[in-house]
């Protein structure tokens, strides 16, 4: 089997670039698939299999790409949030060239989020029952494929986000167990590249009594680092509100490095999902931003982990004492990952089967 691979991929985001490592590593140990093509905006990936080749999207031409289709069985987008006002163009020509060649056109733990406009639901709803399989990483996108788009029950899976597919990964990072006194040296916090002054100002707030109190360094990590959507640009606002000796703000190029800088930390405050996701998954404690029914707020209520105190929605305040609170009573939900990496496993394997069955029709 040969494989396609698209996404949101190449653009320097912990969550989409784990995406890519979790599947490539997950596939490159079938025996069945032979190779695996990877569609991606800047070609900064490791090519650490033979079957493995990054090819650079903007590099293609429209007859490349179609050769490309050609070449493989499946093509498959993993991961990330599909917000969908209207029939993506792009994606559906795409679609509908595998279609036309009789090729597998599929989604992998994908997240779904509320179309604002009706008036373009049959058109969503359509390009999503064309694809040959489509596997949700949540019970909020799957009630949004069952109910709202119409997907036909049988190619439709209810697994986990990819990010937990292959759990070995995090093991050289996961933090040790949390001191009989809590301490909060460190504190990483992460926002999003477009936020202005005014949220700046707002969460220099918040986190000033912290370091007032415990003699806290804030770290800002971004989660997506790409040069015109670099979380920084937030980052370097917020840092003018905070005493400059104790603020940092960091980079890295690849998952290890992020996970490398977020193990040394006590505690974790973000905005972007896979921040918070990253620091369940090696165990630091923390807190997400994000309104009810947001993607952060519907993966913390999934892992039934301190899930009402650890969502704050936008410019809510957030006291010491709630993170102290959860400081002292998180606990890594190590069952939640293990299910949801089961989940991870299971959804890859029913498209295998799925694709296996449909190839021989």
């Amino acid at each position: 089997m040969k494989i396609l691979m698209i996404g949101y991929y190449g653009y320097q985001n912990l969550g989409d670039d784990l995406f890519v490592k979790m599947l490539t590593s997950y596939f490159s140990q079938q025996d069945f698939i032979e190779k695996i093509l990877i569609l991606c905006q800047d070609k900064y990936y490791r090519e650490n299999h033979s079957k493995l080749k990054f090819i650079q999207t903007e590099k293609l031409s429209p007859l490349q790409r179609l050769f490309l289709l050609i070449q493989v069985d499946a093509m498959l987008w993993g991961g990330g949030t599909l917000s969908l006002n209207s029939q993506p163009k792009s994606l559906s020509r795409q679609q509908t060239i595998c279609r036309f060649l009789g090729k597998t056109f599929a989604f992998l733990g994908i997240g779904l989020e509320v179309m604002n406009s009706t008036s373009n639901l049959k058109s969503i709803s359509r390009f999503f029952s064309n694809a040959s399989f489509l596997y949700v990483r949540d019970q909020y996108s799957y009630d949004v494929a069952q109910n709202t788009l119409q997907i036909n029950p049988l190619k439709l899976h209810l697994g986990g986000d990819l990010a937990f597919l292959n759990l070995g990964f995090y093991e050289p990072f996961q933090k040790t167990a949390i001191q009989a006194t809590p301490q909060l040296k460190n504190l990483s916090f992460t926002g999003k590249h477009w936020w202005g002054e005014g949220r700046a100002e707002f969460y220099a707030q918040q986190l000033i009594p912290i370091i007032e109190k415990y003699n806290t360094i804030i770290h800002l990590i971004p989660a997506q680092i790409k040069t015109e959507s670099n979380d920084n640009q937030f980052h370097e606002k917020l840092k003018n509100f905070l005493p400059s000796n104790q603020c940092e703000i960091h980079t890295w190029s690849h998952p290890e490095d992020y996970f490398k800088l977020l193990s040394q930390m006590d505690f974790h405050i973000g905005n972007r999902l896979h921040s918070i996701i990253a620091a369940d998954l090696i165990g630091v404690p923390n807190i997400g931003i994000g309104s009810t029914g947001s993607k952060i707020d519907n993966y913390i209520i999934k892992t039934q982990t301190l899930s009402s105190q650890r969502v704050v929605d936008f410019m809510e305040p957030f006291s010491l004492e709630k993170v102290e609170t959860i400081l002292t009573h998180y606990k890594q939900p190590k069952a939640f990952i293990l299910q949801e990496s089961q989940a991870d496993q299971e959804g890859v394997q029913k498209f295998f089967q799925f694709n296996s069955k449909s190839s021989k029709h």
